[in-house]
């Protein structure tokens, strides 16, 4: 079992995930996306819908009149025409956790039509364009995936090349099915080599690893209302990947979706995950480079997001805000009939004075 980092044919069935040496990686020809027939493979009768009976918060929370839960698309980079990149093991295990994970948590998810393995860089841009293109009005939010090797200013590779994170969720900006409901974008990508510790601090590799972000990321021609980026590392750092078990990041962001996300809202699911991965992970190397010489540095990792979002993302009705949303009902109509007996109440002595 080995750490690795993100520098530089997925069948959801079970939790159990076939040994990297006996799974042929699936390619982008193997599996084309077609949005037209998106629909097709999950009859339904079988499909997730909207549980209407369960009341929203429509003041504090993002409203929910679409027919589906969301909308999701899962990038997964495995192999690549540069050699030198390697083969990212553990990968694979990480897409089926995020397609379990949502799955119970609502969420309607086809092998065929929502999960792209190895895609290059001209069949992303097509999927997000064709996607984007369409009328997404039935969906209450859209949530992306993208998991691959990364570098230093948002750039994340494809089979073929490099693309940057900002065309992701700027081709949803003008998506009028989209107006006014969350949009997640989910960075599974080293953006660098360096990384956090507990002991002394590796010297960045070059300026841009002193800043959390570069300073595009918040360029008002990048940015619109209602987004919530989430990045695996702080800009210049690695994220970390087990060859077996998946990534630290999206394994725990995909325990704490499972636990809590019918109750809480995406904002505080981040942050869990964020303490998790910040406090129960690491790994010990020895460094030999001048002028350190150090034994068992601990490698850690700092997942941080950028949210423009207006109100609170959940991610599907749930039965306990429904309950309080009826209790604060019934709380204010119990007020409302007090206020009119304390009225009443005050009639009547005004009348016995009177008398």
């Amino acid at each position: 079992m080995t750490t690795q980092t993100d520098a530089v044919l997925f069948r959801v069935q079970t939790l159990k995930t076939p040994s990297p040496s006996s799974v042929v990686p699936a390619t982008s020809q193997q599996r084309q996306f077609n949005f037209e027939k998106e629909t097709t493979p999950i009859q339904a009768e079988k499909r997730f819908v909207e549980r209407r009976n369960l009341r929203t918060d429509d003041v504090f929370e993002y409203k929910r009149n679409g027919d589906d839960p969301g909308l999701i698309l899962i990038f997964n980079q495995e192999t690549y025409e540069d050699e030198t990149l390697g083969t990212r093991k553990g990968s694979r295990r990480d897409v089926n956790e995020i397609a379990v994970c949502f799955q119970r948590l609502g969420f309607n998810i086809d092998e065929h039509h929502h999960i792209m393995t190895d895609f290059k860089t001209a069949q992303i841009k097509e999927t997000l364009k064709n996607v984007a293109a369409r009328d997404l009005s039935k969906y209450n939010c859209l949530i992306v995936f993208f998991l691959s090797h990364g570098e230093e200013f948002n750039q994340i590779h494809t089979n073929d090349d490099l693309i940057r994170a900002d065309q992701f969720w700027t081709e949803f900006k003008n998506n009028k099915g989209l107006a006014n409901k969350p949009k997640m974008f989910v960075f599974q990508a080293c953006k660098g080599d360096n990384y956090s510790t507990t002991g002394i601090q590796k010297t960045p590799s070059s300026s841009t690893s002193s800043v959390i972000a570069p300073s595009q990321t918040f360029n008002t021609n990048f940015l619109y209302p209602d987004l919530l980026i989430v990045y695996s590392s702080v800009e210049g750092n690695s994220s970390f990947r087990n060859s077996l078990t998946g990534s630290w990041f999206i394994q725990e962001l995909c325990k704490n979706f499972s636990v809590y996300g019918k109750r809480d809202d995406v904002i505080s699911l981040i942050i869990r995950t964020t303490k998790c991965v910040c406090g129960n992970y690491y790994h010990s190397i020895n460094i030999s480079e001048e002028p350190y010489k150090i034994n068992n540095v601990n490698q850690k990792q700092m997942p941080f997001f950028v949210s423009t979002l207006k109100k609170k993302f959940y991610l599907n009705r749930n039965k306990d805000r429904d309950l309080l949303i009826r209790i604060a009902e019934s709380n204010k109509e119990i007020l409302k009939n007090l206020e009119q007996i304390k009225k009443q109440q005050k009639t009547l002595l005004d009348r016995l004075k009177m008398n």
